[in-house]
């Protein structure tokens, strides 16, 4: 055992200080080198890949790192994994826990279902549903005048009416899924954790339920085509089939409303890049892909378990211990964007690794990316005077760790 093992480095990534500017944090935890040791809640000690490099590396070396503990002889994540309560067991089946060839013949069914429609051919719906996402925002800010919420008015319903839009969801059920998800994605502290979990067994059913409807009815989403794609004689079973549309759901919802108001914060912050973009459709790109490095949104991989004994970037890895990406520091490494603590929409950003990299990255990226230039241009379109309802230092985020999402976001229209 080298002596660098012994060396536990204490990372603070849910302090206020660092959601409201995590790029000192960042910049000291690459100066450490592209893997450190260092200790995460009910995981206890790991391994962090900091770098551009490393971070890339662990997530695309599929054959030494594995996604499932069980394969990789790691009882105690395991364990962990067995203790969810029976009835959401069958989420620990979505692909991005599988390894391959599992996760090749999921991928390849949801790819399937998934590319019947182009996400161009979505795009006049999706200004539509982004419009009446604005419209909410307006009525709502008639009534409040001294602040609304932009999640709970905008970033929230806009990028739900897609997802549900997408997957073939009945648009009553909305407000519904609007509890429901809320519940689970913010679920902090014992209490909570267990309200969440018994909303998350609710969303569970329905998805359950919806899915055995529409295998009678279908409603021509992306729901139907999962369950009808069919990939050298397999398909999805009904535990698949409720994973995957339950990744869809929340991971498509959550993680899009979170970049949404994290993006409007940085706009509030940066008014020259917000007139740029405004000012220049050919921004729209690079300008996106820029908001996506610079917030960072996810900043912690999943874990990844060593197949076996190997070694890493200089460092000795047991078989079975779990290495974690850090995503924001790959994207704030000064070796591949210089001067990461700008948002500069000119430096071409398309190499971040805020979906991830390899064969588990976002597979709706696109779909994402589309929502977020959306959202983004029609809200400022719209709302030209938007700004802050309090003082810049009073906006609160979330204290999940591995994320940094505002929890709210007062503004006045």
């Amino acid at each position: 055992m080298n002596a660098e093992r012994t060396r536990v480095l204490k990372i603070d990534m849910k302090s206020a200080a660092f959601k409201q500017n995590p790029f000192p944090t960042l910049a000291r935890l690459l100066e450490h080198g592209p893997l450190i040791r260092t200790r995460i809640p009910i995981g206890g000690k790991i391994w962090l890949a900091t770098t551009y490099d490393s971070v890339n590396d662990l997530l695309r070396d599929h054959g030494r790192f594995l996604q499932n503990p069980a394969s990789a002889g790691n009882r105690l994540f395991t364990t962990i994994f067995r203790w969810m309560p029976r009835s959401l067991q069958p989420l620990m089946s979505n692909m991005l826990l599988r390894d391959e060839p599992d996760h090749r013949r999921l991928r390849s069914l949801v790819e399937q279902a998934f590319l019947r429609r182009s996400v161009d051919e979505m795009r006049p719906r999706l200004e539509a549903l982004a419009a009446e996402a604005a419209d909410q925002l307006a009525e709502a800010a008639k009534n409040s005048p001294r602040g609304v919420d932009l999640i709970d008015h905008f970033a929230r319903p806009f990028p739900l009416a897609v997802i549900c839009e997408l997957l073939g969801l009945p648009p009553e059920d909305r407000p519904q899924f609007t509890q429901w998800v809320s519940g689970v994605t913010a679920s902090n502290g014992v209490l909570k954790l267990a309200w969440g979990v018994r909303r998350l067994g609710r969303l569970t059913q329905y998805i359950r339920d919806e899915c055995r409807r529409q295998a009678q009815h279908p409603r021509g989403g992306l729901l139907s085509a999962l369950i009808d794609a069919e990939e050298a004689g397999s398909r999805l079973t009904e535990d698949e089939l409720v994973a995957m549309v339950f990744l869809l759901l929340v991971a498509g919802h959550e993680t899009t409303l979170h970049q949404i108001s994290s993006s409007v914060l940085a706009f509030l912050d940066h008014p020259p890049q917000r007139a740029e973009f405004m000012e220049d459709p050919r921004v729209g790109e690079p300008a996106v892909q820029e908001l996506l490095r610079y917030v960072s949104l996810a900043q912690i991989t999943k874990p990844r378990f060593a197949r076996e004994d190997t070694e890493f970037y200089g460092q000795q890895i047991r078989r079975g211990e779990p290495l974690f990406g850090c995503l924001a520091s790959a994207n704030a490494d000064p070796s591949r964007f210089p001067h990461p603590e700008r948002l500069d929409f000119q430096r071409g950003a398309k190499g971040h690794v805020a979906f991830g990299a390899g064969i588990h990255a976002c597979l709706g990226a696109k779909l994402a990316r589309v929502e977020l230039e959306l959202a983004l241009r029609l809200l400022f379109e719209r709302c030209s005077g938007l700004r802050l309802a309090v003082p810049r230092s009073e906006i609160k985020f979330t204290g999940k760790h591995g994320m940094r999402a505002l929890a709210t976001l007062p503004v006045l229209l």
